[in-house]
């Protein structure tokens, strides 16, 4: 009964105050700045930052204001920016971080980073996020109604939850960039109509540069190597029709069953799922059982074919070396990266198990 009537005095109207060093502002008088994007010029010598804030409207979808510049020092184009704005420009709301892939391929990101690991207002759930495209042409869609920045995010986040994405943030880069033995990877994003966007792929970070991507179907077994716990989707063919599997609950396991170099880890893949869609007529015990089969090869080939391309890159979003490091004590990161890693052998036991069959045509 207190709590009833302390709510009951709580003012219905407040004036929201944003705090910085010491110094409070009022909503109004700031740029809310959600989303950044970072691009590379077409004479390749200037680096163009774009910036996307929400301007509010009554009894309307929130409108999408972009400003952009171009600067030949990276960590000045906020403040080139500012000049453009006519309030001070405030990122402790930035939800998502973009950057260009022709930026990212030859010019990198690192540096563009670091003032946002720097800053204590901003979130470390922050997404990041390669674009396929021009970043302002991306950054001026309309792609719901609370914004672009959170669709964008939602997105990314449905993706992952409900899709073939990893798990991936702002906080989840940095860890991987910053540990020995596992290398970061960002999502693929591009703009298919004026309020459409598509992820389609996944990108990997060598030395904050891009060096490799797959497509969204390659990444769900990357997704299955990489989480603990996934959820996605595959097709799979069996005597000439396709069955739609949704995975449920997977678990994924390394064991270290050689301890010294080379090395040699076991990649332990327990997954169920269920069949939302098949195009035969029906199911029975028999077919249901090639099709775990062939599920079970198809999961171990392909996983198999990434870990080799990624040795080839010299890349590790895996993170076998960061396990490996975990086990061993006498473990050398400089060993690992010139030798140990090349020649580490994989292998990948795989066990199906198909609980449910959903919809036949």
């Amino acid at each position: 009964m207190g709590k009833r009537v302390i709510n009951m005095f709580i003012p219905i109207f407040c004036i929201v105050l944003l705090s910085s060093s010491g110094e409070s502002r009022i909503l109004d008088e700031l740029t809310l700045v959600n989303s950044i994007g970072f691009d590379i010029s077409e004479s390749g010598d200037k680096i163009i930052g774009v910036i996307c804030n929400p301007i509010f409207q009554k009894d309307a979808p929130p409108k999408n204001n972009v400003l952009s510049a171009k600067a030949e020092l990276k960590k000045s184009i906020l403040q080139v920016i500012q000049e453009k704005s006519a309030n001070p420009i405030a990122t402790g709301s930035l939800e998502i971080l973009l950057f260009g892939k022709e930026l990212t391929k030859q010019k990198g990101i690192l540096d563009l980073i670091d003032p946002f690991t720097r800053d204590p207002r901003i979130g470390t759930a922050m997404k990041m996020a390669i674009v396929d495209g021009n970043v302002r042409e991306f950054m001026e869609g309309n792609y719901g109604v609370r914004g672009n920045a959170f669709f964008i995010k939602w997105t990314i986040d449905t993706a992952v939850n409900h899709g073939n994405l990893p798990k991936t943030n702002f906080h989840r880069f940095l860890v991987d960039f910053h540990s020995h033995g596992k290398s970061p990877y960002v999502p693929i994003i591009k703009k298919e109509r004026e309020n459409k966007i598509k992820i389609i792929g996944v990108g990997f970070i060598r030395f904050g540069k891009l060096v490799h991507q797959i497509s969204m179907e390659e990444a769900y077994f990357f997704k299955l190597l990489t989480d603990k716990y996934s959820r996605g989707w595959h097709d799979v063919e069996i005597d000439g029709y396709k069955a739609s599997i949704q995975n449920i609950n997977t678990k994924r396991k390394f064991e270290l069953t050689k301890s010294s170099p080379p090395y040699e880890v076991t990649v332990k893949i327990h997954l169920k799922g269920v069949i939302n869609e098949y195009t035969g007529i029906m199911i029975n015990n028999k077919a249901l059982g090639k099709l775990e089969t062939k599920f079970e090869e198809e999961i171990k080939k392909r996983s198999l074919e990434l870990i080799n391309v990624f040795k080839e890159k010299d890349i590790d979003p895996i993170g076998f070396g960061r396990f490996i490091k975990s086990e061993d004590r006498k473990f050398n990161y400089q060993k690992w990266r010139d030798d140990y890693y090349k020649n580490l052998t994989v292998k990948v036991d795989v066990h199906v198990d198909i609980d449910e069959v959903g919809i036949v045509e």
